[in-house]
Formats: structure tokens, C-alpha cells, sequence
């Protein structure tokens, strides 16, 4: 025993020491238990949390995602498609001018066959949402994290719509350009003027649309070249008309009869060709070559020179119709008559005159006007035998082989 200094005993509690132990580890059990359990229990809801988030977010696209600008967290694949077109719709449907001269037609990218990838962009960005890791969807759900996707959408312009576009322009727009001609359907000669036609150049005008598609630019012009005829009305500053039956020969000077000359055309049987020729070949006292020795010309020379006895007389001018020319004679008497071979003979004073005022090209005008006029007989004064319309082809001297 002890005395607690009063004299008296204190007597000790059985067990004392070991029953503090025992409370002191059950009190800690208990916290462990505690914690453990508001520890599963936090887990638990996360887990519930995250799970949750992933099914509210099944087969739609997760928060904080843009397409084009737009917010489309939380839509399904229609719903994102539908705003991302309708945010895009302003660049497909704007308005661009395509203009030539006073010409202008409106078209819209839509129309030229402009297409976006919404659609693909959509779609990438449901696979991304569908491939975030349980630790992501937790940070989303406990901590607000935010699914980092952001896209654009692009636009394509295809070529073949541009070019059909442009060449559907180009069909409306281009002409040929027309010739200025000569009418003859009275029996005179006057001119139809030509007039310009015009081309559009289907690549420069196709670069200059789609520069406007590309830029967002309002205004596309077209390319249009001017097409000049290729004959105009200068071609005819001088017209030869040979009026077959009336049996005269015509200068027109810019539209205008300035001379006019008394000749012999064909007879019936070998006949002035009818139609537009023009002169091939201008020569100078022509010299005749034998065109046929061996058959209808073996008894006559083979060649006769210049000079006035020469059977072309003292200029010719060939025709663009084989073997048919202007040609001077002495046979003068068969002019006003249809009494050649086929050429147009004219008095020499009156060739020489034709020859000078005329160059290589004029146009020729033959027609008839009225029945044709035979001569009456065959003259016995001429100065030579040889028939001077079936003498000579050119200045090769090849002939023209028909027979009296």
C-alpha cells in the first residue's frame, strides 16, 4: 500500500492502464473506418459522376467544342450539321457579279457547285468526344474542364463548275464574226458590210471567277475578245461585174460604176463560168505557147510572140476559173457578141485600160442577164487562125485544150 501523504491508502483501479490503450486504437479504427468509408463514398459518386457524364454525352459531341466558330458541345451529329451549315450558309449563298460591258449575270458559289466538309468535320469531332479517357470525363464533370476541339470548315469550289459555268456564258455570248460579201441577186453588184464577232476567253475568264470565289470577292469580269472578219468591206474598194447577154464589162470603185467596156463572153457551147472570181495574174504582152502541138494545134507555130498579131492580144488577165481570162483581140467585130471560148475578149485599147486601173485580187462578179447573143457568121478578115480563147492557160504557157 501507499499513503497519499494524508496517512491514508490509495488503493490502485484494477486494469486502468490497458483500457486507455484499447480506447485510444478503437477511436483510431474508427477514423480509419471513417475516412476509408467518405473516401469510397467520394470515388463512388466520381465515378457515378463520370459515368453519368459519359451517358448524358453518348453520340453527341462534348462541351467546348467549336466548328466554324460555332459552339456545338452537347448535339448530336444532325444537330451540329445543321448549325455549322446554317453559320456557313452566307458564304455559299453570297452574291458575285459576273459582268462584260452592259452584259451581267449574278451567280452564287452554291450554284457553281461549292461544297463544304461540315459534315466530315462533325464527324471527327463525335469520334474525339467518344475517345476521351475516364480522366477526362472526370476533370469535365468535377472540374469543369472544358473539351478542347476546335475546327474549321472548309469550302471547295470544283473546276468543272466554273468551267461550266463560264462556257455556258461563252455559248451565249460568242459570235462569228461575218464577212462582208458582195450581192449580186439583181444583176448588179453591191457590198454587205461584215460586222466583228466576238470569243470569250474560257481560261482568263475562268481564273478571274475563281480568284472572286476564292477571295470573297463580289465582282468576277470576263475576258471577251473581238473577232475582226476576215474579209471586210475595203477588200472591195474595186469590183469587176461581167454582164453575160447584155455582153458588158462593169468597174465598180468603192460602190460606184466608174467605167465601163463593150466585150465578147462565151457562146453556148463553151460558156463563161458564172459566179465570183477575181484576177490571179496580171501579163504584160503576153506570149502564146502552142498548147496542143501533136493534136488540133500541130500545123500552127509553137509559140507566137508579143506583139499585135499575138492571139491574147496585148495584155491578158488571168481569172481565178482555170483558163478563163481577160484578154485583148483584132477580132473586133465579135465584141457585143457571146463568140469566145469561155474568156472575155476586150478591144486591146480597151484591155490595156483594164490592165492599168486593176491589181491581182480584184474581185469578179460573171453573171447573165439576158439570152445570149451569137454572132452571125465567122469573119474572113481576121489576122490569124488561131482560136484566141483556147491559146493559152497562163503565163506557163500551158493551153486551153478545146477545139473549134
Amino acid at each position: 500500500m501507499t499513503s497519499d501523504g494524508t496517512g491514508g491508502e490509495v488503493i490502485p483501479q484494477s486494469g486502468s492502464g490497458g483500457n486507455g490503450s484499447w480506447r485510444r486504437a478503437r477511436t483510431l479504427w474508427i477514423g480509419i473506418a471513417i475516412f476509408v468509408g467518405v473516401v469510397a463514398v467520394s470515388v463512388a459518386g466520381v465515378s457515378y459522376a463520370a459515368y453519368d457524364f459519359g451517358q448524358r454525352y453518348e453520340g453527341r459531341i462534348l462541351p467546348g467544342s467549336t466548328i466554324a466558330g460555332v459552339d456545338v458541345g452537347g448535339m448530336s451529329r444532325e444537330q451540329a450539321i445543321d448549325a455549322v451549315k446554317d453559320a456557313i450558309a452566307p458564304q455559299l449563298h453570297r452574291k458575285i457579279n459576273v459582268s462584260w460591258k452592259a452584259h451581267e449575270w449574278t451567280v452564287t458559289p452554291q450554284r457553281i457547285g461549292a461544297r463544304s466538309n461540315a459534315e466530315r468535320v462533325v464527324g471527327a469531332a463525335l469520334r474525339a468526344s467518344g475517345k476521351i479517357s475516364f480522366m477526362d470525363k472526370v476533370k469535365q464533370r468535377v472540374f469543369g474542364d472544358d473539351f478542347d476541339f476546335s475546327r474549321d470548315v472548309a469550302i471547295t469550289y470544283p473546276k468543272q463548275g466554273v468551267r461550266g459555268y463560264v462556257e455556258g456564258l461563252a455559248g451565249a455570248l460568242n459570235k462569228k464574226p461575218i464577212d462582208a460579201a458582195i450581192d449580186y441577186s439583181t444583176g448588179w453588184v453591191k457590198t454587205t458590210p461584215g460586222h466583228p464577232g466576238r470569243r470569250v476567253e474560257v481560261k482568263a475568264s475562268r481564273h478571274a471567277l475563281r480568284k472572286a470565289l476564292r477571295t470573297g470577292g463580289s465582282d468576277a469580269e470576263l475576258t471577251v475578245k473581238t473577232l475582226k472578219p476576215k474579209v471586210s468591206e475595203d477588200s472591195f474598194d474595186q469590183i469587176l461585174l461581167v454582164r453575160i447577154g447584155e455582153n458588158k464589162l462593169y468597174l465598180y470603185e468603192d460602190g460606184k460604176i466608174t467605167h465601163s467596156w463593150t466585150v465578147a463572153p462565151g457562146q453556148a457551147a463553151y460558156p463563161t463560168p458564172q459566179g465570183i472570181f477575181e484576177i490571179t495574174e496580171k501579163r504584160y504582152m503576153p506570149t502564146w505557147i502552142n498548147p496542143a502541138p501533136t493534136t488540133w494545134g500541130a500545123s500552127l507555130p509553137a509559140e507566137i510572140p508579143p506583139g499585135i498579131g499575138n492571139p491574147l492580144g496585148l495584155r491578158a488577165l488571168n481569172w481565178s476559173a482555170s483558163g478563163i481570162r481577160f484578154h485583148g483581140t483584132t477580132a473586133t467585130y465579135s465584141l457585143g457578141f457571146n463568140a469566145s471560148h469561155g474568156c472575155v475578149r476586150m478591144s486591146n485599147d480597151d484591155v490595156i485600160e483594164l490592165y492599168d486601173l486593176v491589181d491581182v485580187g480584184t474581185p469578179i462578179v460573171s453573171t447573165q442577164v439576158a439570152a445570149l447573143r451569137p454572132l452571125g457568121s465567122t469573119p474572113t478578115t481576121t489576122t490569124t487562125t488561131v482560136d484566141p480563147d483556147r491559146v493559152d492557160n497562163g503565163a506557163s504557157g500551158d493551153g486551153d485544150t478545146k477545139k473549134n
